[in-house]
């Protein structure tokens, strides 16, 4: 529908007002209305709620058993939405997953769901035979959504959530931040909780267009802004993080707020993105048990300001919590972080780290979080996470995020390093429990959530299960068609085995073999580059040596280098072919 915008301005199509009432799922507001209201949007395309309708229409007519509850995936805003309300019109649950990977499948369909979406051999549904409009009103005790923790601690929990719990969640937004006119946009997926309640069903539950897309580069983000009137940019600590330092590029029309959530957000960025944007930056605190829980003007204060409809109090060292948006809104809740409680009436306080990570090893309770605090008084270190390995018998691994000039580029330094660290953490600490696996990245890798999931903090540790791999670290997208990640030389790499005796080095087919390995997931094509050109091994890379394997992706081509402090180790031209036409000649 490119060019739909103009159009629609031509014909006189309208962009639908805020309602004066209370934001409501339950009385199903985009069914009501003009068909030419303009119900989504982006810089370039609109839909209607006509085209709304319809769509809802054909979801909530599927022929799907009644009551069956069914696995939704799909990274589309409006191709979500209008599934997902169907659904709730046809009376399903639906189970949202953060991601469609074949664990995550295995996982729901133990559950004997129906998939539907952006899922291998997902469901389609066949055109209804009879279409027959829905009612335009749901219970507030309809089951709606199973959402998912974000599996920091362990594996993601499933979350259950009615239709009132989400509604109460919108209307305690609305109630402290009334949106102005124009778009909500978001920068976070729909799949998780906050994206799913602040980005799309406020902008339902108001009558707000939601945004076509997830808008994650800067650039996308400062065209939206010179095209649309933003009523509130949905945002998180990567997206924020990520904005430019300087005010070049970016439009004078401003957001009427910004909102984070889902992470702590850095000081600095917070600063940055109200200067950038010329808005109001407001900073959500919650879980994914609780949902919205506090807010604060991380620009202003320190200190959290909880909701409306949230109580807490401290009972010892724990944190208990009541909500009329939890399940049994009259009994304490306990909060898996530390908080020092300041006032009570409302409650403002300040956040201590979490309350659940104690874990034991070889017979020893530590810490995690007070492991971690305890690194990020390092010199050098910006922030730390620690984690069990499972396989080593519970022992603890350290992912540490350092400046450039204290994060160590050899095998000596490395050692000089972590003996450093860990004569650090003697003080305070037994040496059975102290980190015996360091990983040293320039930031902790997280989600489109802001979180550092167990599962992803693991990856970095995938070296000790498969000695052919080296360590895989950071990955930096500085554009669409170039990816830059830094890897570590095991030590125990198998390659170096017979690779020289008394002067291992990596052999170079094992650094092809990477940078194929490396194409194919971070660029999605299986199979497409077989055919190699330029092929050079300027210098050698070492047992313990950092370096950065940089692809570039030129047509259909890849440029691929490894580079370290040493110099070049890599250079190498991967030629593209269609996997369905056979190889291609060289251009």
């Amino acid at each position: 529908m490119a060019g739909t915008s103009a159009r629609s301005t031509q014909n006189g199509a309208r962009m639908i007002h805020h309602s004066l009432c209370a934001p409501s799922l339950t009385r199903c507001p985009w069914l009501t209305g003009e068909p030419d209201d303009i119900v989504a949007q982006s810089g370039q395309r609109v839909r209607t709620r006509g085209e709304l309708w319809q769509a809802i229409e054909a979801w909530a007519n599927t022929p799907l058993p009644a009551g069956q509850d069914v696995a939704l995936y799909d990274t589309d805003p409006w191709r979500f939405t209008t599934a997902l309300l169907g659904l709730w019109h046809a009376g399903h649950r639906v189970w949202l997953p953060g991601d469609n990977l074949p664990e995550t499948v295995a996982h729901l369909r133990r559950h004997h769901l129906t998939l539907l979406g952006e899922f291998v051999d997902a469901w389609v549904p066949a055109a209804p035979v009879t279409p027959s409009r829905p009612i335009p009103d749901l219970s507030p005790d309809h089951d709606a959504v199973v959402l998912f923790t974000s599996g920091s601690s362990g594996e993601p929990t499933p979350i259950f959530r009615t239709l009132g719990q989400l509604e109460a969640e919108v209307a305690a937004f609305e109630r402290h931040w009334p949106l102005a006119e124009g778009v909500v946009i978001s920068q976070v997926s729909h799949q998780h909780t906050w994206g799913l309640t602040a980005g799309l069903l406020r902008a339902l539950a108001t009558s707000h267009p939601f945004g076509l897309e997830i808008v994650t580069w800067p650039e996308t983000l400062a065209e939206w802004l010179t095209r649309l009137p933003v009523s509130a940019l949905i945002s998180s600590p990567p997206q924020l993080s990520r904005l430019p330092e300087s005010t070049t590029g970016m439009p004078e029309r401003a957001p009427g707020r910004i909102f984070s959530a889902a992470a702590p957000l850095p000081h600095d960025a917070a600063v940055q993105a109200e200067a950038l944007m010329g808005s109001e930056l407001i900073e959500i605190y919650g879980s994914s048990e609780s949902g919205a829980i506090a807010w604060r003007r991380p620009c202003q204060d320190t200190t959290w300001q909880a909701l409306d409809d949230v109580v807490l109090r401290c009972d010892g060292k724990r944190t208990l919590l009541r909500s009329k948006r939890l399940p049994e809104p009259e009994q304490w809740h306990e909060q898996a972080d530390h908080i020092e409680l300041l006032d009570e009436h409302p409650a403002r306080f300040t956040l201590h780290g979490r309350a659940d990570r104690i874990v034991k090893v070889a017979g020893k309770r530590v810490s995690l979080e007070g492991l971690a605090h305890h690194i990020e008084c390092f010199a050098g270190v910006l922030s730390a996470r620690c984690l069990t390995i499972d396989h080593s018998g519970g022992r603890i691994g350290a992912i540490v995020a350092m400046t450039e000039e204290s994060i160590a580029h050899d095998h000596d330094t490395r050692r000089a390093l972590i003996s450093a660290l860990r004569q650090h953490l003697a003080d305070a600490f037994e040496p059975v429990v102290l980190p015996r696996f360091w990983r040293f990245v320039h930031h902790l890798p997280v989600n489109a959530q802001g979180k550092l999931t167990r599962t992803m903090a693991r990856h970095l540790f995938d070296d000790l299960d498969d000695r052919r791999q080296p360590r895989w670290l950071d990955i930096e997208s500085p554009t669409f068609d170039q990816r830059r990640i830094t890897l570590e030389v095991p030590e125990r790499l198998a390659a170096l085995e017979g690779h020289f005796p008394g002067r291992p080095i990596v052999p170079g087919i094992a650094l092809i073999h990477w940078a194929r390995q490396q194409a194919e997931r971070l660029f999605g094509e299986p199979d497409r580059w077989r055919d190699m050109r330029r092929v050079r091994f300027p210098a050698p890379l070492l047992p313990g040596d950092r370096a950065v394997m940089t692809l570039t992706r030129q047509r259909d081509d890849l440029n691929i280098t490894v580079a370290s402090h040493r110099g070049q180790h890599l250079q190498l031209r991967l030629l593209g072919v269609d996997p369905a036409a056979g190889a291609r000649e060289s251009s």
